[in-house]
């Protein structure tokens, strides 16, 4: 099956990828409504925030009635624990082991000519010193470029919104439970068909051009609360590709059926629990909060 069969898909993969790298939550919102949702049994209760892992110093203060739902939770729940070394050096072995090239193999050998040169010259424009990047399978150096472009843009790792909750809940003293195992997370993409490498890498470095749109679009979704636009908007970069839905389902399906079957396991339980994972995961027919409602749960959304 030739390159040309996988650009479709490729490029929607490259859309999705990046897209849910910048669900990001500022801190005004421009709706009654927020990108919360809480869910109570006669025992306990679980409120719900959309995230993701980079953010800006204007995001903060997020608005009022989120961080006062959070100071009355006695536990956290993220997706991964970042924070946490232990969690971050399985990551980076996982990592060392699994996402780079066999033997001599490097990015120049294994890319195409012309992709070479584009990523060098992304690399040139950037300030990027490329040796660093030799060794790494295609799929994980676009991701760490598509990183890299937020960065440049001024969104920063330490002000996720996760990494916000994370940071006080450690300061709180509260308890800080993992919805997933980092290297489950990571096989989504060290996983992904080699097939798509090339011409994924490629619509990475083309996609890095239109971040400024991508973040202003799901900006304006998280702060009106619009989680149906939120799925649209995401499902539409998936496209109807069956490769395309296939790495959704591990992507986003089969973890939101996990999380949604946790949270709703935690209703049985005595205490208040505040959850904290990607935006997208909320999102659509098939997003924790559908799969929850399937339960026969009442769900709520927050509002100002």
């Amino acid at each position: 099956m030739t390159k040309t069969i996988f650009r479709g898909t490729a490029r929607r993969l490259a859309l999705l990828a990046g897209a849910l790298l910048l669900l990001a939550a500022p801190a005004a919102c421009a709706a009654d409504k927020l990108y919360m949702w809480q869910v109570s049994s006669e025992t306990a209760k679980v409120t719900m925030v959309g995230s993701i892992h980079v953010g800006k110093p204007d995001f903060f203060p997020l608005p009022e009635p989120i961080e006062q739902a959070f100071a009355a939770a006695p536990v956290l729940a993220v997706e991964v624990d970042m924070t946490d070394q232990a969690v971050i050096q399985e990551s980076m072995l996982l990592m060392a082991k699994e996402g780079m090239l066999p033997g001599e193999e490097t990015l120049e050998t294994r890319l195409e000519p012309e992709v070479y040169a584009r990523l060098a010259k992304a690399a040139d424009e950037r300030g990027l010193p490329l040796p660093m990047f030799q060794k790494y399978k295609p799929g994980i150096v676009a991701m760490m470029l598509v990183m890299n472009e937020y960065q440049r843009q001024g969104y920063d790792p330490e002000l996720g919104i996760d990494k916000h909750f994370l940071m006080g809940a450690r300061n709180d003293g509260k308890e800080i439970r993992q919805l997933e195992k980092v290297a489950d997370q990571l096989h989504i993409f060290l996983d992904i068909d080699d097939r798509l490498d090339d011409v994924m890498f490629a619509e990475f470095l083309d996609q890095m051009e239109d971040v400024d749109k991508v973040t202003a679009e799901m900006i304006a979704l998280w702060r009106s609360g619009d989680a149906d636009g939120m799925d649209r908007f995401l499902q539409e970069q998936m496209g109807d590709d069956p490769a395309m839905a296939e790495f959704y389902r591990r992507l986003m399906d089969d973890r939101n059926v996990a999380m949604a079957d946790t949270i709703a396991g935690w209703l049985a339980g005595d205490q208040d629990i505040f959850v904290v994972v990607g935006a997208g995961h909320f999102a659509g027919a098939r997003g924790i909060i559908a799969l929850l409602e399937a339960k026969g749960l009442v769900v709520t959304q927050g509002a100002l």
